[in-house]
This record gives structure tokens, sequence and C-alpha cells, in this order.
């Protein structure tokens, strides 16, 4: 009877985490903002061929081709103090001034299974108190996350420009502009109250801060290579994801931001050290700090785990494509392997689980997108160290503390 129960509980994780990580389909997004300006004003900041696109957070100039129907974007990272660009193609499909936009991304041809903006389409409709904008976007197959994620920069972006349009200021606190947060809010609290009913409510809480303490490291680390702030979706009972604005352009900067969740995620730790150091006294408070230890210790143990699309896998991505290009699909499918034969043995359903979904992950990857920088072996080396010493301290503090949990 237990290896059945095991079996139906590996069963629905691995279908769960499926669905949320491997369900992808083409997404519509279509949201509307009333402007309080004339039409011809916010066409002036929306024109592909002759628009100040100055209200964007990533776009730093746009250009024409020779034929006037590509333009090119580049969004902007900041990095040792210098730009970087990143280049966006769109091809205008049909343009009537001051009324309507039609445009088709472009230079995607070579990608397979893109989750890219394909389209987007902008009318203006006047109003008695202004303009009635609309953009409709055509997403590749995305994710349930990567829908989220897509309705919610459509949000901020249409908010930046109603903002733009009436004060000048590209800030996002329009109507629409709460959308992201709310989003992020509500998935929040849902997983919140999934962790508690899953868990109890103490550990659920202690549970859901510790994830929220993981992505903040995710974002911090964006900020940190010059990225602007990314954005956060949580999961009911499966955690979080934190998504950048633009693409890495280093594989080194891919890196890097994997393993700040866990990176960041050592205060929790301290409280645990400092208790044991100065010999607290209060049963309650070292209680406290060893359950958070734990809890902590155990979650970034299991993101350190060197499978696609965890933190550990990205690291593991980010080194091979480096060094052995050739071979990143079969590795990640033999780590993939290796952790569903452990979690079999030790009867660990989310073991199994989380095998299954990095290995329909894995098929998706191999070598790096042209244009981004290889690690250096100096960069591979301290990449490799830092993470080796984030698997050592969360291990330990998993181990030490984990008794504190029953």
């Amino acid at each position: 009877m237990a290896n059945w129960i095991f079996i139906a509980i590996a069963v629905a994780a691995a279908l769960s985490m499926l669905l949320v990580f491997n369900w992808r389909r083409p997404v519509t997004v279509r949201r509307s903002v009333l402007i309080n300006r004339p039409s011809q004003d916010i066409w002036n900041s929306i024109d592909y061929l002759s628009g100040d696109f100055s209200w964007q957070q990533h776009f730093d100039h746009a250009e024409t081709d020779e034929d006037g129907r590509v333009h090119h974007f580049y969004s902007l990272r900041r990095d040792d103090g210098s730009k970087v660009g990143w280049d966006l193609q769109f091809e205008i499909i049909e343009r009537d001034i001051g009324k309507s936009m039609k445009v088709r991304r472009t230079g995607l041809e070579a990608e397979q299974k893109n989750d890219r903006l394909l389209e987007r389409d902008i009318d203006l409709e006047p109003q008695e108190t202004g303009t009635l904008v609309t953009f409709r976007e055509f997403w590749g197959p995305r994710s349930i996350t990567g829908f989220a994620l897509a309705h919610m920069d459509a949000a901020s972006m249409l908010a930046r420009l109603k903002s733009w349009a009436e004060t000048g200021n590209a800030t996002p606190r329009g109507s629409n502009g709460w959308t992201s947060a709310v989003i992020s809010g509500a998935s929040l609290l849902a997983t919140a109250a999934a962790f508690s009913l899953l868990l109890g409510w103490e550990i659920g809480v202690i549970f859901v801060g510790l994830l929220v303490l993981h992505e903040l490291g995710h974002l911090v680390s964006f900020r940190m290579i010059g990225q602007p702030w990314g954005k956060i979706i949580f999961i009911p009972f499966l955690g979080g994801v934190a998504v950048s604005r633009v693409p890495h352009l280093r594989l080194a900067d891919d890196a890097f931001c994997a393993i700040m969740g866990a990176g960041l995620s050592v205060l929790a730790l301290v409280p645990a050290v400092m208790v044991s150091a100065w010999e607290v006294s209060s049963p309650t408070t070292v209680q406290l700090a060893y359950v958070i230890a734990a809890i902590a210790g155990g979650l970034n143990l299991l993101n350190l785990l060197p499978v696609f699309p965890l933190d550990g896998g990205r690291v593991l991505r980010a080194v091979m494509q480096s060094f052995l290009p050739k071979h990143v699909r079969n590795a990640m499918f033999a780590i993939a392997g290796i952790v569903a034969i452990v979690g079999v043995v030790l009867h660990n359903p989310v073991l199994v689980a989380i095998a299954v979904v990095a290995f329909f992950q894995s098929t998706r990857l191999g070598p790096a997108r042209d244009g981004v920088a290889l690690m250096k072996p100096y960069r591979a080396s301290v990449m490799c160290a830092a993470y080796m010493s984030l698997l050592v301290i969360h291990g330990v503090a998993a181990v030490t503390y984990w008794p504190s949990l029953a």
C-alpha cells in the first residue's frame, strides 16, 4: 500500500509541475487604457517609424532600415557603466497615421518553440475625454507563468504610456499600474494559503517568508548586473519564479542570478547561528531560529539540485554551454535520471516529480543563443566555487537543524 501511495503522490506532483512549467499554449493579450490626451500626441509616442520611445523602460533608441519596413530597438542593460544592446526587429504590416499600427516580430525564424512576442496591434480611438488606446499582443507558446507575465508586462507598459502622455513622467502608476502588484500579491497569498494548508499555518508562513527571501535574491541580482527589477510569480504548492525583463547577454550573469536566491537566503541561517553562539536561554526563540534554518536549508538545497529549471540546473547549463555546448542536453538528461533514481530509492515523491519535469525541460536545451557571451574559465571557477559553497552551507543547515521540525 505504501508503494502505491508513493507512486500516486509522485505522479500528482509531477503532473502539477508539468502543467505549470511545460504546458505551453500561444498567448493573446488584449488591454486598453483611456488616456486624457488627443490621439496625435499619443501617436508620437508609439509610431514605430518616428515615435519617441523614451517612456519605455528598456528601449534606448530606434533605427529604420533603408526600405522603411523593419525597425530595430535596443534594450538597455548596464555593464560596468556601459550600455549593451539587445536587438529586436519588427516589420510594419499596417500603419494608419494617428489611428492604428500593426507590427510583426522578425528575426526569430531560426528559433524553435520560441515564446517571444510575435505580433502587436495598437489602436487609437478618440473619446470625449481623451483617447482609448488598445494593445493586442500575440505571443508564441508560453507556460502558465509566462501567460501571467505577458499580462503583467502589457499592463505595466500601458500604465507607463498613460503616465508619460499625461504628465511627461513615465512612472507605472496609472490605473493599470497596479496589475503587476495585484497578480504578484494574489499569487503570494494563494501560495501562503496552500502551504499553510499543507504544512500548518506556522510552518506555512515561515516557508513562504523564506520563499520570498529566496526570490528577492534573484531580483537583487538583476539590479547588481545592471538590469531593471524583474517580476515574481508565486505558484501554490510549488514555490515561486523570478523572471528578468530582458534576456541575459552573458552566461556568467545567468549563473550569478541563479545562485543569488540561495545566496541571499544565507541570511535566514544567521539567527540559528547567533542563538547557538550566544547560548540564548529562551526555548521559544531557539526553536524558532532552528526551524527557520531547517526550512531555509532544505528549500535552498532542493533549489540547488543540478537539474533544469532549478537554480542549480541553470548554473550547470551556463557552464556546459560555455565549455561543452554539444553535450548540454544529454548531460541534463543524465542528471535528471540520477535524481529520479535517488527519489525512488529514498521513496521521495518530490525528487521524482522534479526529475520528470527536468527531463521534459531538458528537451529544450542546447548551445547558447547567438550573441550571448560564454563564461571564461576564471568566472566559471568562481561560479562553481560559489555554487559548491552554498550547497555545503545549506546542506549542513538542513542536516543540523532538521530534527527541530519533529
